[in-house]
C-alpha cells in the first residue's frame, strides 16, 4: 500500500509540476529499482489504479490516494492518544508564507533562509528537506554539529529520519573547519559534495547551517566571498542547495552589505521570523526596483 501511495503521489506530483507524466522521474521520486517499478505499475494498471498509455491516475486511484490520507492521519492520532506521539510542527506552517513559497521552489535553485527567529528557521529548515524527500531527491544536511541532534531536531518537525537514511535519502554530514577554511572554497564544497554523497543518488538537495569561522568583519568578509564564489559556479554543481546564516550572528556595523550581497548571490531569499514579519521572493525583482 505504502508503495502504491509512492508511485500514485510521484505520478500526482508530475502531473501538476510538469503536465506530463516521465516514468523514470516518477520511479526516482519513489527510489525504487526500474524493474520493481515497472512491476508495480503493471499491478497498479490490473487493479485500475492507473493508465499506462499515457500514464495517468484513475478515479480509483485518486480515491485510494484520498483514502490513504484518511487513515494515516487517523493511525496518527491515534498513536497521538495512546502512545505519546507528537504532533508535526509541519502542520503549524501550513499557513506559514515561506513553507507555501517552497512548495513552488525550482529544481537546482541557490536559496538563502536569513533568521532572527530559531523557531521559524527550523519549521522552514525541516519543509525544505521534507519537499526533497517527497520529490525522490537525496538530501545532505552539512553541519559542524553532532548530526544526532539535527536528527532529533528533523524528527521533531515530522520527518521520517530512520526511514529516510535507510532508503539513501537523507544523510546527516559533519564537516570539519579546515574543509571550509583551508585552500580554494570552490573546490573545498566540491569534495564535501563527493564525500557526502558516496552511496546516495542524484538529484541532490543540500542544506548547509551557517556558522561563521569566526564572529568578526574579517569573518563575514570570508564567508561573502565564500557565496559569491559558489554562485558564480553554481550551474556546475547540479543541484540544489540552501544555506542558512542567523542574523545574530552577523556584525551589526557588516550586516546591512552582508544582507545586501546574498540577495545578490541566490536565486531566493526567504526570511524566517515571525509570520507577520516573515517574507520570501525571488531577489531579481528587486532590481527593475532598483
Amino acid at each position: 500500500m505504502e508503495i502504491y501511495n509512492d508511485i500514485l503521489k510521484g505520478i500526482e506530483q508530475e502531473l501538476r509540476s510538469s503536465g506530463e507524466v516521465k516514468p523514470t522521474r516518477v520511479q526516482q521520486r519513489c527510489n525504487l529499482a526500474y524493474d520493481k517499478f515497472s512491476r508495480y505499475l503493471g499491478e497498479m494498471a490490473a487493479k485500475e489504479l492507473i493508465l499506462r498509455e499515457p500514464i495517468s491516475i484513475t478515479a480509483k486511484g485518486l480515491d485510494f490516494l484520498q483514502d490513504h490520507r484518511r487513515i494515516s492521519r487517523f493511525v496518527h492520532e491515534i498513536g497521538m492518544k495512546y502512545l505519546d506521539y507528537k504532533e508535526s510542527r509541519l502542520s503549524e506552517g501550513e499557513d506559514y508564507g515561506p513553507i507555501k513559497f517552497l512548495d513552488n521552489l525550482p529544481p537546482k535553485s541557490h536559496s538563502v533562509l536569513l533568521c532572527d527567529d530559531k523557531k521559524y528557521a527550523e519549521l522552514v529548515t525541516s519543509y525544505y528537506i521534507s519537499k526533497g524527500l517527497e520529490r525522490g531527491e537525496s538530501c545532505v544536511y552539512l553541519t559542524f554539529e553532532d548530526p544526532t541532534k539535527i536528527e532529533r531536531r528533523l524528527s521533531k518537525n515530522g520527518i521520517d529520519v530512520e526511514s529516510s537514511k535507510q532508503r539513501n535519502l537523507l544523510r546527516v554530514y559533519t564537516i570539519k573547519r579546515s574543509d571550509i577554511s583551508e585552500g580554494n572554497p570552490y573546490d573545498n564544497l566540491k569534495k564535501v559534495i563527493r564525500g557526502s554523497t558516496i552511496g546516495l543518488r542524484p538529484p541532490y538537495r543540500f542544506y548547509r547551517n551557517f556558522v561563521p569561522i569566526e564572529k568578526s568583519v574579517k569573518g563575514m568578509k570570508l564567508e561573502l566571498s565564500y557565496e559569491q564564489l559558489l554562485h558564480d559556479n553554481f550551474k556546475s554543481l547540479d543541484l540544489s542547495l540552501m544555506c542558512r546564516h542567523d542574523l545574530s550572528e552577523i556584525e551589526k556595523s557588516e550586516r546591512t552589505d552582508f544582507v545586501e550581497t546574498l540577495l545578490k548571490n541566490h536565486h531566493q531569499v526567504i526570511y524566517a521570523s515571525e509570520p507577520e514579519k516573515a517574507i520570501a521572493f525571488d531577489p531579481s525583482l528587486l532590481e527593475s526596483e532598483e
